[in-house]
């Protein structure tokens, strides 16, 4: 019987040309680059996944802490073996759906332009599960496609939600169209999917207003997000009530978690 990983591994050997056979040197990244185009509203690890060997060139040190792992220790087959059992038929399914995305929905140089989103449970230090929001962005890739380099960062937001729902959201960077919400266990998911369009977003949330969005997001009041822009405590209230007016949400935590799963922020 073949093990989670060694089925994860077909998964993605089964798309034709989505692994590259020979590894290339890890040149010098700037994290806070890519940093810069992730969501992490909470304690958070990230890696560099080399795909031809499916090794971790770089593994972030915050792993000792959230996952009781040692940087140098975190394998593949070790993350895999965190996921929540009742997840990993949905890992599985949305990994076999982004290599097909990646493949044949993208050309080969558009493929560094998204960002995939899922969440999944994963075993922490403690021995307890926690949601985690995961965030891949491939960094480079052959001349015809094949992945070379994926930076990955996962980010505890259970103090935001501890429900998963399930669902896969590509988004896309630089001016790409984003897939919102994609049911993976449907069959032919892309057969009929139309692609989302931010600018015509009914909450039309103002740039100011996301950036309100995120730090309270990240746990500030409404004080500490008036030192942060600098800005008054009532012009924070303002926006506040319009985020909320703009989003139906009841309260700032469901609109959170609603732009979090949505992949707004």
């Amino acid at each position: 019987m073949k093990t989670n990983h060694e089925v994860v591994v077909d998964i993605w050997k089964s798309h034709s040309n989505y692994l590259a056979k020979k590894s290339v040197e890890l040149k010098a990244v700037n994290v806070v680059d890519y940093m810069a185009n992730l969501f992490c509203p909470g304690p958070y690890y990230y890696y560099i996944l080399d795909s031809p060997t499916l090794t971790l060139d770089l593994v972030s040190e915050s792993t000792r802490d959230l996952l009781g792992i040692e940087p140098k220790d975190l394998t593949l087959d070790r993350f895999i073996d965190l996921i929540h059992p009742d997840d990993l038929d949905f890992f599985m399914r949305c990994e076999d759906v982004v290599a097909y995305f990646l493949k044949n929905c993208v050309s080969p140089e558009k493929m560094v332009n998204y960002k995939i989103n899922y969440s999944l449970r994963e075993r922490v230090a403690n021995g307890n599960y926690r949601l985690f929001l995961m965030q891949t962005i491939t960094l480079r890739t052959t001349e015809d496609g094949a992945l070379l380099k994926v930076f990955g960062t996962h980010t505890d937001i259970n103090h935001i939600t501890s429900v998963n729902n399930r669902k896969l959201s590509l988004i896309g960077l630089n001016g790409e169209p984003s897939f919102l919400e994609i049911d993976v266990f449907e069959d032919q998911v892309f057969e009929n999917f139309v692609p989302y369009d931010f600018d015509a977003y009914s909450p039309s949330f103002t740039k100011r207003e996301l950036e309100v969005i995120r730090l309270l997001a990240r746990g500030l009041s409404t004080d500490e997000v008036s030192k942060e822009l600098n800005i008054s405590i009532q012009t924070v209230f303002t926006h506040r009530k319009n985020i909320l007016r703009k989003s139906k949400a009841k309260n700032s935590s469901e609109l959170v978690a609603e732009c979090i799963r949505k992949g707004y922020i």
